[in-house]
């Protein structure tokens, strides 16, 4: 595998533009178009988005609004698979012939612990803002919605008329606190049509069925579920970061027993990012063989590790 170019600059295969600094945040293709094409099919995520792309079929449908969630454990790509999806709906609503625009409003709540009640709260109160700063998404009208923005009974069934008529939302909602009270009740009370809200979450198993069950007479969310990190995952993302950057510059290879200690030490592809980033810097920092002929081994990643889990624990940012 060549791994020489733009004059033998070394560089991190496993840097994604724009996050250099944040090697763990997720993808982010609706406000980055380029990162569409660093997705690997790890966690199972090729069969997660065929799946949601064939409940997405019908985008006029989906424009009547809908919710989507994805599921899967701590650190399975779920982020990065909302971020994907929700640029999936943008785009397929922009088909149609509406104006979607994706508004995040993740970090709403920041206290797992409050109700579902001030959590819903808090969304409601910064989504009007949100819609506001993006230019042709609100009729002139709406500002008299301002006065009601911390009620959701009274914002959240007003959406339709407060939009533009051509003018849609794709919603990125917090993690839901209680999964089923929180799905249902923005699945049941606060659906509105050209609204698309998505969420994620580490729970389903059972909850499904209650899900389900509450909303039989409503239109249910549409569930995609993540798989879990395998040593084959792995092999596949080391593959597409080292081959993707060939042109860019120089950097070693991953030896076959660096691949194995890389899948042992990284539960996730949370982890397997945050290592082999952190392992490529550290060689490069300490001023070791940084060159297409070094491969890098399973003591590199055990010695990342190590200085991972130093008297101050583990080191990294959020996902």
């Amino acid at each position: 595998m060549s791994t020489g170019g733009a004059g033998g600059k070394p560089v991190n295969p496993f840097v994604v533009p724009h996050f250099d600094r944040g090697p763990l945040r997720p993808l982010r293709p609706f406000e980055h178009p380029e990162h569409e094409g660093f997705y690997v099919d790890v966690c199972g995520f090729a069969a997660a988005l065929d799946w949601a792309e064939s409940a997405f079929d019908d985008f006029t449908e989906l424009a009547r609004g809908g919710y989507v969630l994805v599921a899967g454990e701590s650190g399975c790509g779920k982020s990065a698979m909302v971020n994907r999806l929700a640029d999936r709906v943008r785009a397929g609503l922009v088909g149609i012939g509406l104006r979607a625009h994706v508004i995040d409003l993740t970090a709403a709540v920041e206290e797992q612990e409050r109700s579902v009640d001030q959590r819903v709260n808090l969304v409601c109160k910064r989504l009007l803002p949100a819609l506001q700063r993006n230019t042709g998404l609100l009729r002139p009208g709406a500002a008299a919605l301002w006065q009601h923005n911390d009620d959701p009974r009274l914002i959240f069934p007003e959406l339709e008329t407060a939009l533009e008529p051509a003018a849609a939302a794709v919603v990125l909602l917090p993690t839901p606190g209680d999964l089923v009270l929180e799905v249902v009740r923005y699945a049941k009370m606060f659906s509105s049509p050209r609204v698309v809200f998505l969420a994620e979450s580490s729970l389903l198993g059972d909850s499904l069925m209650e899900i389900e069950e509450e909303l039989e007479d409503f239109r249910p969310p549409v569930v995609v579920q993540m798989q879990t990190l395998s040593a084959r995952d792995v092999d596949r993302f080391v593959d597409d970061r080292l081959s993707r950057h060939a042109g860019s510059g120089v950097y070693p290879r991953v030896s076959p027993e660096g691949l194995r200690t890389l899948a042992m030490i990284s539960p996730s592809v949370k982890t397997l990012q945050r290592a082999a980033h952190g392992t490529f810097k550290m060689l490069r920092d300490q001023g070791a063989d940084y060159s297409p002929a070094y491969a890098v081994t399973a003591e590199d990643f055990r010695r990342w590790l190590a200085g991972q889990l130093g008297p101050r624990g583990p080191r990294g940012g959020s996902r």
